[in-house]
C-alpha cells in the first residue's frame, strides 16, 4: 500500500514504520519471565508480574508464564520466615504446612486449617490463608501472613447481634411469617418490632444472618457455626427458638 506526502509516492514500507517501530518497543516473553526470574523479593516479583506484557490467560504462553511465576513465588516463600504457615504443594502431590505434610485429596483444606490452628491461627484467620491464591501466587501469602500474625483477622463474636445501617423496615408481619409454607426464624427487636432471617452467607468459616426488621431500618448481622444454623432453620416453630441472642452492638 502507498501514499502520497507532499505529492510524492511513499513506498509501502516507510508508511508501516511507526506500526513496525511501536511492536519493536514491547516487552517479549523471554523478557517478562526473566523479570519474574530475577525477583528476589515478593515486591520485585510482584512489579515483574504487573510489567506490560500483553498476553492471553490460557494456552501454551499462559502456561509458561503460570510455571516461572509460581516457580519463582515459591523460591521466595522458602526464604521468608512466614513460610512455616504457607501451604506449598510439592512433587508427588504432597501438601506440606507447618513442618507437617500430607497427599492432597479430600481434607486437605481441613488437614491445613488444623495445623494453622494449632499454632495460633483463629478459624477465620485459617480459612482466609487455606482459600488465598497460596498455589497460584504463593508469594502474596507472605503478606497475608504477616497480617494474620498482627492480629488483623479476628474470629468474629459469636450470638452477638452486630448492628449495621439499613434503609428502611422490611413490608413483613408476624402473620404473614405464621402463614408461610416455611416460616423464617424471628427475633425480638430492641425497637419493639420483629426481626426476621433474611438471609445471610459463609464468611471464611463461619455462618451468619442478616436479621431485618419490620419497624426499624437496622441490620442486625449474627455469626454462628454450621451447626448452629442448621438447627435455627430446620426447627418447625415459626418464632424459632423466640429468645434474643445478644444486645445488639
Amino acid at each position: 500500500m502507498q501514499r502520497l506526502v507532499d505529492g510524492r509516492r511513499l513506498p509501502a514500507a516507510r508508511c508501516m514504520a511507526p506500526k513496525m517501530l511501536a511492536r519493536e518497543n514491547e516487552m517479549k516473553l523471554s523478557e517478562y519471565l526473566d523479570g519474574m526470574r530475577a525477583a528476589n523479593t515478593a515486591d520485585d516479583l510482584e512489579a515483574a508480574i504487573q510489567a506490560p506484557f500483553k498476553h492471553s490467560f490460557r494456552g501454551r504462553v499462559w502456561s509458561q508464564i503460570s510455571k516461572v511465576r509460581i516457580e519463582a513465588g515459591n523460591r521466595i516463600v522458602g526464604a521468608h520466615p512466614n513460610s512455616f504457615y504457607i501451604p506449598t504443594l510439592g512433587s508427588r502431590n504432597l501438601l506440606a504446612c507447618c513442618g507437617e505434610t500430607c497427599r492432597v485429596g479430600y481434607g486437605a483444606g481441613v488437614w491445613a486449617q488444623g495445623l494453622l490452628r494449632k499454632q495460633g491461627f483463629g478459624i477465620r484467620a485459617a480459612a482466609r490463608l487455606w482459600d488465598s491464591d497460596w498455589h497460584e501466587y504463593p508469594h502474596r501469602c507472605i503478606k497475608l501472613v504477616g497480617q494474620i500474625l498482627a492480629g488483623e483477622f479476628p474470629d468474629p463474636q459469636m450470638g452477638v447481634m452486630i448492628r449495621r445501617d439499613g434503609v428502611f423496615p422490611i413490608k413483613y408481619s408476624v402473620e404473614e411469617n405464621e402463614r408461610d409454607v416455611r416460616p423464617r426464624p424471628t427475633r425480638p427487636c430492641e425497637c419493639g418490632g420483629t426481626l426476621f432471617d433474611w438471609g445471610g452467607g459463609h464468611d471464611y468459616g463461619f455462618e451468619y444472618i442478616n436479621w431485618r426488621c419490620n419497624k426499624c431500618p437496622d441490620v442486625l448481622a449474627e455469626y454462628m457455626t454450621r451447626e448452629q444454623l442448621y438447627a435455627l432453620r430446620s426447627a418447625r416453630s415459626p418464632h424459632g427458638t423466640g429468645k434474643p441472642s445478644g444486645p445488639a452492638t
